[in-house]
């Protein structure tokens, strides 16, 4: 009996004596205003530890964090981008946001390759990549059912949208409206079907009228291992705002591949 006692405290103590490690994730960006928002959301609803670096301050070996966000506004530099990478290639979550795709990133080694997009940016080029600023738009749910879009998302408008993917009709779906922010336009993809399509976008040229509607504003890939998830809204703090939008962010580190709602 006191053998079996000594035994306990031994385990016992040892438990204490090791504390339970938070799950961790890094920011890496240039532009800090809008990650405050989404960290302090990741940390309070998520619980998890956030750590901020600069592209240069990047730590030499990212395994340990359990998702990775990319917001680089500037120019992305070649060995940085080939770390968040391999990081994935090797198992990892890494998110990209807003303008982690955008023209300044045609100058970094295999990041847009990597992502399967192109930015056509010729003047006589049919689907020309551009950017508007401050300017409304619409994100648009086009994969309800899947857990990264629903999971504790509170939609409060429907609007009806037609996929680009043609030929499809008009449906209506669960949106999310965004105010005096950015819009890009027509990222391509080159990777055929490989990414699994989340959001679309509505948009109105406030002096042309024309009216875009592109399956471009949120996707996820499986990428060697690991995963790489794009979303399109960011470019202002009051986008992070937005609690849904957080949340959708958020269910991109809990959401379980291989079936299940989450993972453990």
């Amino acid at each position: 009996m006191r053998l079996r006692n000594a035994i306990l405290l031994t385990l016992l103590s040892f438990c204490i004596a090791v504390p339970v490690t938070a799950e961790r994730l890094l920011i890496v960006a240039d532009e800090w205003p809008q990650m405050e928002v989404l960290g302090d959301y990741l940390h309070d609803k998520g619980g998890y530890e956030i750590d901020k670096v600069e592209q240069d301050d990047m730590p030499a070996d990212l395994s340990g964090y359990d998702g990775v966000f990319e917001f680089v506004h500037g120019d992305l530099k070649n060995k940085p981008a080939q770390a968040l990478m391999d990081y994935a290639e090797n198992g990892g979550r890494i998110i990209v946001v807003h303008h982690g795709i955008s023209s300044a990133k045609k100058k970094t080694k295999g990041w847009l390759p990597f992502l399967g997009i192109e930015l056509d940016r010729a003047k006589d080029a049919e689907h020309q990549y551009s950017w508007v600023h401050g300017v409304d738009f619409t994100l648009v749910n086009l994969n309800p059912n899947h857990y990264i879009t629903s999971h504790n998302v509170e939609y409060q408008k429907t609007i009806e949208y037609q996929s680009s993917d043609q030929p499809s009709t008009p449906v209506r779906l669960p949106a999310i409206e965004f105010r005096n922010t950015e819009v890009f336009l027509n990222h391509q993809f080159t990777d055929g079907r490989e990414k699994t399509v989340l959001f679309g976008f509505l948009y109105e040229d406030p002096k042309t009228r024309k009216v875009y509607m592109q399956d471009r504003s949120g996707w996820l890939k499986q990428v060697g291992r690991g995963y790489a998830f794009y979303f399109h809204p960011g470019h202002t703090v009051s986008d992070f705002e937005n609690p849904d939008y957080c949340q959708i962010i958020l269910n991109c580190l809990t959401w379980n591949p291989y079936g299940s709602a989450a993972k453990d």
